[in-house]
């Protein structure tokens, strides 16, 4: 509580001076005015960065303690026929003959999620599934065996590999194999994703024992990843809503009796805001016998390390003293933000802290 004297003290002081030297001053019948400053802190509120983020990203708990985001990469998917990949083959089509050696390449790319720009990837796996059309195995064909690899990559930037080896699996005609691989990424090492994932497969089979030749038999892999652990990730803020705060102050203590010498009041909201977005903003109070008042502010555009930043709001003296002495004042902050400097680079643990003040200047004293 502050008090201010907007009379100087130096009347004061000559006012005393007359009393003691009895020079025959007149006393002032002008009783002094007060300014008495109550301010009543009303419900803090937190903004988390979930409100930010598209539908695709979540965060999920990943240890006691530690969060992450986390996405998943819609199924990416390839085939391809034998007469496209064994010229050989093509060129015997319908007969039976030993079968000859060919390599299979293929690959398929898969885009981020909508809104997502960048991701620093921590954990996560890569499932895929190998489907066997051709009408042999193309991996152990006859007494040299052949291998498959799969390399998932983002640019130059490997982001998970796997190898089979036909010596220790097979996979006959008409059958699948289903394995999940590891992104090469840890808290320590985490993989930079800025673009587009790319799966590549590749198979060799080497020449092997006679067979049917049919060219449009298809050989097919299919990846797909459901839990990517992200660390940090930076994503497009369109114009959106902002997620409504609601709390309440009690001006109970401001009592009735006081309504009248209220000269005005105040909502001070007090923001750290580590986010790069701002909007527009309205304060709502809504007091129980339906007095209300309606704010509006600007957010300013915020960031990692900024600092805390003050609005002031006033408030009438008609405004403070249709909401003076009541208990349970509702609170609601709401409007929309956007990010205007790109996309917003954040952390699973960032959240905007908000906290509000309410004040009201008492005026008592003078005649």
């Amino acid at each position: 509580m502050m008090h201010n004297i907007p009379r100087t003290t130096a009347r004061l002081a000559v006012l005393a001076g007359c009393a003691f030297v009895a020079l025959g001053c007149q006393v002032p019948t002008d009783l002094p005015i007060w300014n008495t400053v109550w301010q009543v802190p009303a419900d803090s509120s937190e903004v988390t960065v979930a409100s930010l983020l598209p539908a695709s990203v979540t965060i999920v708990d990943v240890s006691a303690g530690t969060k992450a985001f986390s996405f998943g990469l819609p199924q990416a998917a390839t085939s391809t026929t034998l007469g496209e990949t064994c010229y050989a083959c093509a060129a015997a089509a319908g007969q039976r003959i030993p079968k000859p050696e060919f390599t299979l390449a293929d690959s398929a790319t898969v885009n981020l999620p909508t809104d997502v720009v960048t991701a620093d990837i921590i954990g996560g796996s890569i499932d895929y599934t190998l489907s066997n059309g051709f009408g042999f195995d193309p991996l152990n064909p006859g007494p040299t065996r052949g291998w498959m690899r799969v390399l998932v990559n983002s640019g130059s930037t490997v982001m998970a590999r796997d190898s089979i080896d036909g010596a220790s699996l097979a996979l006959p005609s008409g059958g699948t194999i289903s394995r999940a691989i590891q992104f090469i990424a840890s808290q320590s090492a985490p993989i930079h994703l800025n673009g587009p994932v790319t799966v590549t497969a590749t198979l060799f089979s080497p020449a092997g024992d006679s067979v049917t030749i049919n060219t449009s038999e298809q050989f097919s892999v299919a990846a797909s990843a459901h839990d990517i652990r992200i660390s940090q990730v930076a994503v497009n803020v369109p114009t959106t809503t902002f997620t409504p705060q609601h709390g309440t102050v009690d001006l109970s203590s401001l009592d009735k009796a006081n309504a009248g010498k209220i000269a005005g009041g105040a909502v001070i909201l007090g923001i750290t805001n580590p986010f790069a977005v701002g909007g527009s903003l309205s304060l709502e109070l809504q007091a129980p016998d339906g007095a209300h008042v309606v704010k509006g502010f600007t957010l300013n555009v915020g960031g990692a390390g900024s600092a805390p930043s003050t609005i002031r709001l006033g408030l009438t003296s008609n405004e403070i003293n249709s909401l003076v002495g009541q208990k349970d004042v509702a609170i609601t902050l709401s409007g929309s933000i956007s990010s205007p400097n790109g996309a917003v680079t954040v952390t699973p643990v960032e959240r905007m802290a908000i906290t509000t003040l309410v004040e009201a200047t008492i005026v008592t004293g003078g005649n």
